[in-house]
Parts: structure tokens; sequence; C-alpha cells
């Protein structure tokens, strides 16, 4: 049985969380099937999935392999950065275009950040002219992803 987890904040009682793990594993549910499946009325599924999209905690996208789709460049890049500057870094990156997440991190470097494109040249072209502009990274260092092997997003939920 799951417990009631706070995150900055926000508390997410058991039905948040039951909601969550449900829409991991399926995002298309429809709100009279996740009711059904939670013993709920569709309109508390319905103000509560909104709730969690509001907050920020929930977001309900189709999730692609951009090999299949055209995007065969795909790198993941290592940032270090001046750590005073790490806000005003991380608020530049989240602008450019083809950055699709930005994460901060321990370890080696300061971020972690994938850029998907449909060419070598585009990824060349935002760590030199977009990266290059931005004041405060020291450092990057690149690895491209040649192929998909798992991309999977129903990691569970609270403890």
């Amino acid at each position: 049985m799951l417990k009631n987890f706070q995150s900055d904040g926000q508390t997410l009682d058991e039905l948040d969380l039951q909601l969550l793990k449900l829409l991991q594993k399926d995002g298309k549910l429809s709100y009279t099937e996740l009711a059904e499946l939670l013993n709920t009325t569709v309109g508390t599924v319905r103000n509560r999935v909104q709730r969690l999209i509001d907050q920020e905690t929930l977001k309900i996208v189709g999730v692609v392999n951009p090999f299949k789709t055209g995007r065969d460049a795909v790198a993941m890049i290592g940032v270090n950065v001046r750590l005073h500057k790490l806000q005003e870094v991380i608020a530049q990156i989240v602008e450019i275009p083809e950055v699709r997440f930005v994460a901060a991190s321990t370890g080696r470097y300061d971020l972690f950040v994938e850029i998907i494109t449909s060419t070598n040249s585009d990824i060349y072209r935002i760590i030199k002219e977009e990266f290059g502009k931005i004041d405060g990274i020291e450092s990057t260092e690149s690895s491209m992803f040649l192929e998909i092997h798992k991309q999977s997003y129903d990691w569970g939920v609270g403890s």
C-alpha cells in the first residue's frame, strides 16, 4: 500500500499515487477507465489529474523514438558550469528548441542535456553557436546515441 508523499510543499495521497502509476503504464486511459480501476468517480479523477498537471507533477505525452521519425542525431551532453552561474545557464539552455531534456546532476558534470535534431551538423552548430555564447559554461562532452533499446517511463511512484 502506498503512503502519502510530500514534495515541494505538495502532498500526494494514495489516490494521486495510484493515478500516476496507472498513467505511467498507459497515458491513454480515459477518466472513466481510471475511475473504474480506482473505484472512484469520473469527476474525482478529472479533478485530480488536472491538479497534478497544474502542479507540474504530471505531463501526458506520446513518447516517440526519434530514430523512427527522421531525427537521427541524438546526443547527451555533459556540461560543466561555473556554479554561481548555474541558474542562468539552465535558463538559457532550456530555451534552445532542439534541447529536449535538462537535468542538474552530481558527479563529473553539473548538467546533462539531451539534444535531438536531424543531422550531426545541427548538433555541432548548437554546441558551437548556442552553447558557445552562454556565459558560465566551462566545458562540454558529447555522446551520440546510435540506437534506442529501451525507453520506459513506468518506474513507479512514491516509496
